[in-house]
């Protein structure tokens, strides 16, 4: 493990499976690394983590202490490509500049199409592939070389990446310059906080004056009914607890009744309490949560990532809605990030049109899921007829 080792648990690996060396020394400038089991990934954690932290746009859910753990828990048949580059000064070591997650899905059943498509999972929010922030466009046009000469499948399919920014800005310089044909299968925009002057002036812009005297009010009387008070996790508490507690806040409402919750699976169980212990571990949890009488009736969990930070999950007592904790732990979270000055902006992770958090948050981040044609003939002909199809497909609904 590295310097700066993360408690990752050990994933069952066959016993021929053999770390491999890191990169030798490159006979090219650029070049494609292959790692295909959790072992193969485990010798690029120092480079991987330092991508992460370089990368052109942050996605925490492809930074290995929330990576690894979902390899463990839901076994996916993934193999990543690493997109590497010669450093020329002397005596440095090869520089990671991409990393990219693959599986083979078949996306258009009957017919013969073959998919590569970036890896996602039930709790990846957001699956931008991380390529380093001076080298973007160098970085994607390596990666599709490989993709035509290795791996040839006829089409990419990119889910949940971010539509906007200095990534899609260099994936439409290089599609531009490639001229490969893309077609965008989803589009949609979700709560996103920038950070503002303080919190009370994000607030009052945000919000409107009548719900928030209204939340004021309720926090108020709910507080003359016994000991209100907001907690926030730090570095050196004991992250244990809250994730106990965390489970099973979430499984005592609807998503437990639901079988949605993660205490429900072991898999997200095992998931979820892995990816809390390694980013407390990072400094990279936040964790904060109101309790009333000793008793927490909201929590809420959040992945930092490089200056922002991801909001993974919340859950409250549901026996306390009409004071709504849900509301008043997220106002309370707009305060804790504009009391650090490290954090400039939040992803909510929230599905589109979310009743309470695009009440708050009032910025907008664009996902989209899109499809590249590869080089070859059928992926050319399946992306180019996608927007017709597409129009057929409303016309018939219509």
């Amino acid at each position: 493990m590295t310097a700066h080792a993360l408690p990752l648990p050990a994933a069952k690996q066959s016993q021929s499976a053999k770390p491999r060396p890191a990169p030798a020394a490159p006979t090219k400038e650029w070049w494609v690394e292959v790692a295909d089991n959790r072992t193969a990934l485990e010798s690029h954690m120092d480079a991987w983590q330092r991508l992460a932290d370089e990368a052109v746009e942050a996605n925490a859910f492809f930074e290995p202490a929330l990576f690894l753990p979902a390899l463990d828990a839901f076994k996916p048949n993934v193999h990543c490509a690493l997109v590497y580059r010669h450093d020329p000064r002397p005596k440095q070591r090869p520089q990671l500049c991409g990393f990219f997650p693959l599986e083979r899905r078949d996306r258009f059943k009957g017919l013969p199409v073959r998919s590569l498509r970036l890896w996602e999972h039930l709790y990846a929010f957001l699956c931008t592939p991380l390529v380093h922030r001076e080298w973007a466009r160098e970085t994607l046009n390596t990666f599709f070389d490989w993709v035509d000469a290795s791996e040839k499948p006829d089409l990419l399919d990119w889910p949940k990446i971010h539509g906007e920014g200095p990534f899609q800005h260099a994936l439409i310089d290089v599609l531009t310059e490639r001229r490969t044909l893309s077609f965008v299968d989803d589009m949609h925009a979700r709560a996103f906080l920038n950070r503002g002057i303080d919190a009370e002036s994000y607030c009052a812009a945000a919000m409107n004056h009548q719900s928030r005297k209204e939340w004021r009010r309720q926090r108020r009387r709910l507080g003359e009914q016994g000991n209100l008070e907001t907690r926030v996790l730090h570095a050196s508490d004991d992250v244990e607890p809250w994730i106990a507690q965390f489970l099973e806040l979430e499984a005592s409402g609807w998503k437990g009744l639901e079988h949605t919750a993660l205490a429900r699976s072991d898999a997200d169980r095992t998931y979820f309490r892995a990816i809390t212990r390694n980013a407390h571990a990072m400094g990279r949890l936040q964790m904060l949560g109101i309790w009333f009488n000793g008793k927490p009736i909201a929590l809420k969990c959040n992945f930092l990532a490089q200056d922002g930070g991801f909001a993974f999950k919340i859950a409250f007592d549901e026996s306390y809605a009409k004071s709504s904790p849900g509301v008043q732990l997220e106002l309370d979270n707009i305060e804790e990030l504009h009391r650090r000055p490290d954090l400039r902006w939040m992803d909510s992770c929230a599905i589109p049109g979310h009743f309470m958090i695009n009440r708050l948050w009032k910025d907008r981040r664009t996902i989209q899921s899109i499809f590249l044609a590869t080089s070859r003939f059928v992926g050319n002909a399946v992306v180019g007829a996608l927007p017709m199809l597409r129009a057929c497909k409303r016309i018939l609904r219509a």
